[in-house]
């Protein structure tokens, strides 16, 4: 039998491209036009890789061309390098989307030059295998999210442990019995199998991180738990810098005529472009920083930096928001203000921080906007002397 006879010709290979067709309209639907992000870009980019490489399968079996069918199935087993890129995109930091192509192209050339030869099958676990690992990789990510509580992202961490682990499992047997063609249709179903649940949790996270964000702007349970694990970061990173005085601080970032957005754009934009600021702040503020939506609609950052740093930070927060483009008709241009209250001058209690840098926030769109305040002693008396008088 002719081991590539196997791949494709089951009906799995129609539900595999009948899936992937549905999952890139999905994503490019709901995730990447209503909240586009780099994230939803490259997890865009992994979904339409697996259905052109997946029709490729199917083409090439029609066709009977050995070497083409192959490469089809090497390019496809290059999809969850490219989803765990945009995992990391979510997440702020460098996303390496070039790892998903370079290995994609690694694993089809592999298997086209193997394609006629008795070691197909070997070649072929060792791919998946390889293929799985990638996949894996989203485990990494996923001990980073501040979100990886959610059902849906502690769901595909639990399937990209099951995918590592059939594909060890089909390496360990490859290296223990010899392969043989009848051995491989069996694996190959199988394989195909684990492709696929892989690939729908991977959707189902992608929906949970990208849907459940679009209401940004008001309490949610996905804002509240994120803004909860920030607190939770924030309050443990300034009681390690409490015993040395390090400085840390506390920027609160708002759009500016924010209601007067709401009226222009609707909710459903204002929501999509409040995401894509949260994404862009997270990105702009690096890896060392944290980032978390409020429930008033703004954006809190908590950085441990020296105070010149935090400044120029603070300007390309602000260039950040700029940068953002609007999905409408009408000259909208985003700008947005902050407030920024560092330790020594709002102590160590996040709490303080919190509020400081808020009303600094109030007072920078107070001034006109598209700017940020610094809170200073003086501030705060104010700040306190308004309270009182309230």
């Amino acid at each position: 039998m002719d081991i590539l006879q196997t791949i494709g010709s089951s009906d799995l290979g129609i539900w595999q491209a009948g899936f992937a067709a549905a999952a890139t309209s999905i994503t490019v639907g709901i995730a990447f036009l209503r909240a586009p992000s780099r994230a939803t870009l490259y997890w865009t980019y992994a979904f339409t890789l697996a259905l052109v490489s997946t029709f490729g399968v199917i083409a090439a079996q029609i066709a009977e061309n050995e070497p083409a069918r192959a490469f089809a199935l090497g390019l496809l087993l290059g999809a969850p390098a490219t989803l765990w890129s945009g995992f990391r995109a979510h997440r702020g930091v460098r996303a390496f989307i070039w790892v998903g192509p370079a290995l994609a192209l690694l694993i089809a050339t592999i298997l086209t030059v193997a394609a006629d030869s008795e070691w197909f099958t070997t070649a072929y676990r060792a791919c998946y295998l390889l293929a799985a690992l990638s996949g894996g990789l989203f485990l990494w990510e996923w001990n980073r999210m501040p979100n990886r509580s959610d059902p849906v992202v502690w769901a595909f961490g639990v399937v990209s442990v099951l995918f590592v682990a059939l594909g060890v499992a089909g390496a360990a047997v490859g290296l223990a019995t010899r392969p043989i063609d009848e051995e491989f249709t069996v694996t190959r179903p199988l394989s195909a199998l684990g492709m696929l649940v892989y690939i729908s949790a991977a959707l189902v996270a992608i929906l949970g991180l990208t849907v459940a964000r679009r209401t940004v702007g008001g309490s949610t349970p996905e804002i509240d738990r994120e803004f909860r694990l920030f607190r939770d970061a924030a309050d443990a990173r300034l009681q390690r810098a409490l015993p040395t005085s390090e400085v840390c601080s506390v920027l609160v970032v708002r759009l500016d005529d924010l209601n007067q957005l709401r009226t222009t754009l609707g909710a459903e934009e204002i929501g999509a472009v409040t995401v894509r600021m949260v994404d862009a702040l997270r990105i702009t503020a690096g890896a060392g920083a944290l980032v978390s939506p409020t429930a008033e609609g703004a954006v809190a950052v908590f950085v441990a930096r020296p105070e010149g740093a935090t400044r120029d930070l603070l300007r390309r927060l602000l260039r950040a928001v700029g940068d953002l483009e609007v999905d409408s008709r009408l000259p909208v241009q985003l700008s947005a203000s902050a407030g920024w209250c560092s330790t020594t001058v709002g102590g160590y209690d996040l709490d303080a921080l919190l509020f400081i840098a808020r009303g600094a926030a109030e007072v920078a769109q107070e001034r006109g906007g598209d700017q940020w305040e610094r809170a200073d002693g003086t501030f705060i008396e104010r700040l306190v002397t308004g309270l009182e008088e309230r």
